[in-house]
């Protein structure tokens, strides 16, 4: 069984709310590809590739820029709808709510909603909330929550302050490309010096590509926290480790699959594909992805473990 766990759909409601207010992608709508949200499409790139089920969620970056109202309301969009293709295609879809954290009191009442009346099987976070990081002592009831109804969180990285050599346009999307797997980083760096896994010890996240830059640099950071930083932990930093799973949407980037697998095993790595980003109305992503991860020489049984048993886990998949 395939399941990809970290595809998106952009309904033509949340296209059409974006559309009039001015965020990240505003009316560029050209980012991604409109009929992503025709589930005959869909399932057609779905079906071509083998993809058995999608776990569908809202991409965070369309957050930025808007203020917690409507940051709030683009989520209630995004997660009725999806929610409406899941009952639509139970036995392919399954919903992973996004939630803006830029009001608190607006999260618990959409992450409530998602629980109780979405069929919420996860939530999608920004690696910063306008700034904020997610070991912000305000955001630990949400987190009760989510750990109380056993939710893996998912990290999907967003825009952060930076100087202008890697500014998103003026810096030939640097920030995109390698800005965003750093905010991955830093989310969970803080989650983990910040106390948070400390104090939800059963805590899921799920990073989107692979980690960030945690897979190639681990040992660089093991290093450095036995020479400087162990005084800051109860444990030591390689014991957080198994809070994390990476997803495997690098686009096709065939190196970092084993340099993910070496990191994350075979328990913690997760098929996803990014789409419908990607070339060709987003099913490149899908064929990248897929290819790169096959072209791993690992047993069999690694492999239906990262292609979808890992996720049927995590997701509570019967």
């Amino acid at each position: 069984m395939i399941i990809d766990i970290f595809p998106h759909l952009i309904s033509e409601r949340a296209a059409d709310f974006m559309g009039q207010r001015v965020g990240y992608y505003g009316d560029k709508q050209s980012y991604w590809p409109r009929n992503n949200a025709d589930p005959e499409i869909r399932l057609r790139h779905m079906d071509d590739y083998g993809v058995d089920m999608q776990a569908l969620n809202q991409s965070t970056p369309f957050l930025m820029g808007l203020n917690a109202e409507d940051a709030a309301e683009l989520c209630r969009i995004s997660n009725d709808d999806n929610y409406k293709l899941c009952k639509t295609y139970p036995d392919r879809f399954v919903n992973v709510c996004m939630i803006s954290l830029f009001d608190m009191d607006g999260a618990m009442k959409e992450l409530d909603r998602s629980i109780n009346e979405l069929d919420c099987r996860g939530v999608t976070l920004s690696s910063n909330q306008n700034g904020k990081g997610l070991d912000s002592p305000e955001f630990f009831p949400f987190y009760e929550k989510v750990v109380e109804n056993d939710l893996p969180i998912l990290i999907h990285p967003v825009n952060w302050e930076s100087y202008p050599l890697v500014d998103m346009f003026e810096g030939w999307r640097m920030m995109h490309i390698f800005g965003w797997p750093f905010d991955s980083t830093q989310a969970v760096w803080r989650l983990i010096f910040g106390g948070v896994f400390d104090r939800f010890p059963t805590m899921k996240i799920v990073m989107h590509h692979l980690g960030g830059m945690l897979p190639f640099y681990a040992r660089r950071v093991e290093v450095n926290f036995e020479k400087f930083l162990s005084d800051k932990l109860p444990k030591h930093i390689s014991e957080y480790w198994p809070h994390l799973y990476g997803d495997t949407a690098v686009d096709g980037t065939v190196a970092a699959y084993p340099c993910g697998y070496a990191f994350f095993g075979p328990d913690r790595m997760v098929f996803a594909t990014d789409y419908p980003f990607g070339l060709g109305d987003g099913h490149g992503f899908i064929r990248d992805n897929l290819e790169g991860v096959k072209a791993m020489d690992i047993p069999d049984e690694d492999m239906n473990k990262i292609l979808g048993e890992n996720a049927k886990r995590l997701l509570k998949i019967d």
